[in-house]
């Protein structure tokens, strides 16, 4: 009996694993389509009024690079910002790759909706239903946690955004009113940009530190589970409803996959340095490491040559309040630099600490409160023998 379930166990479990394993390319056999095919738009829709939707909104609508993570660089880089993404589950999301389809994505955003957690779209005739429990075959993402909706901030959250934002910004420009990612510590900094490049995708402002962004930071830093489908889906539906440039192409890629659309037609955009963040992000954003420690370096004169949308520029992140002097500058201390990651160490202890005297704290108030109930009726039992 022990044997049988064992071998059905590793039947179901082999069968879950193969259909993982076989929307990992998200690509069927490639074949060579005809022009008619290719310029034959109407077979995108099911239905006519769709096709005028999509000619009206989305058949020009950007899409937005997307990037994938080089995780086990920065798991053995000595930096810990990646932890965080750890502790939410996203380790494998951020790793997600595949070329995309840029032309049935739009497609996908012309037709989505979503209701009670499930999204819904069709794609080349192909009805789509992705169920919450749909998240983890597909995007390795579980349906649980927090369901944040910014501007909205749950009561239960000691949130402030003030303290929240002044955690993040380097020792040496406290009180400099810094509003720009160049001003935080490294790797809060980094944590920031998988916020707004995987996570919360944007097509411009990355050197600028929105509300939301401190907000999902200070969650994320905090250990506050997210429920990550779920803002996920609240983040396509915005970006469609707002006429905003397009987002998650490898993940609705992989969707398209899984459900069975028709992806022999339609070219691909193919994946090239620019869709990873790694090292060349590092050297891009101006992120160097001498001796052991990771900080900020000087101007960069190759910023000036990379894409505008990409760029982060560090002169532009940190506050001016220098006068213009011709005179040669001293070469860069990096003394400041490693003190400021140490500082960035401790307050990474500190919010653990913080955070496991919250769960200490609650505990025991838990506890008393039950005591004080038990008490309660004790006395009411001793009471009825009198």
């Amino acid at each position: 009996m022990t044997s049988s379930l064992s071998t059905k166990r590793q039947r179901s479990g082999n069968q879950r694993r193969e259909k993982a394993l076989a929307i990992e390319p998200a690509l069927p056999t490639r074949r060579l389509p005809s022009i008619e095919e290719v310029l034959n738009q109407t077979r995108f829709f099911g239905e006519h009024d769709h096709m005028i939707q999509y000619g009206k909104a989305f058949y020009k609508r950007k899409i937005l690079t997307p990037k994938i993570m080089n995780f086990p660089f920065f798991a053995q880089s000595g930096l810990y910002f990646h932890h965080h993404l750890q502790f939410q589950g996203l380790e494998e999301f951020v790793c997600m790759e595949c070329p995309y389809f840029e032309d049935l994505i739009r497609v996908f955003y012309s037709n989505l909706r979503v209701e009670n957690g499930h999204l819904y779209t069709e794609v080349n005739k192909t009805k789509i239903e992705m169920k919450p429990a749909d998240w983890l075959t597909i995007a390795h993402l579980k349906y649980q946690g927090q369901k944040l909706s910014f501007p909205t901030i749950p009561d239960d959250l000691p949130y402030n955004r003030d303290m929240a934002f002044s955690d993040m910004i380097r020792p040496e420009l406290q009180g400099q009113n810094a509003k720009t990612v160049g001003a935080m510590n490294v790797n809060d900094r980094l944590l920031h940009y998988a916020l707004v490049h995987i996570l919360s995708p944007r097509a411009t402002n990355f050197a600028k530190i929105m509300h939301e962004d401190t907000f999902m930071l200070w969650a994320m830093k905090n250990n506050i589970l997210i429920n990550w489908p779920h803002h996920i889906m609240q983040h396509m539906m915005k970006c469609k409803d707002n006429k905003m440039p397009l987002p998650y192409g490898i993940l609705i890629t992989q969707i398209m996959g899984y459900y069975g659309v028709d992806l022999t037609i339609d070219s691909s955009t193919v994946l090239g340095w620019t869709h990873y963040f790694g090292t060349k992000s590092l050297k891009k954003l101006n992120i160097v490491n001498v001796n052991g420690v990771w900080h900020h370096g000087g101007a960069n004169e190759d910023d000036e040559q990379q894409p505008e949308e990409d760029i982060e520029h560090e002169e532009a992140s940190v506050p001016d309040h220098r006068v213009e002097d011709s005179r040669p500058q001293p070469p860069i201390q990096h003394d400041a630099q490693m003190l400021s990651q140490i500082w960035g160490g401790i307050q990474h202890l500190q919010e653990g600490l913080a955070n496991l005297n919250l769960t200490v704290t609650t505990g025991f108030d838990r506890v008393t409160e039950r005591i004080n109930r038990l008490e309660e009726r004790f006395d009411t039992f001793q009471d009825s023998f009198k």
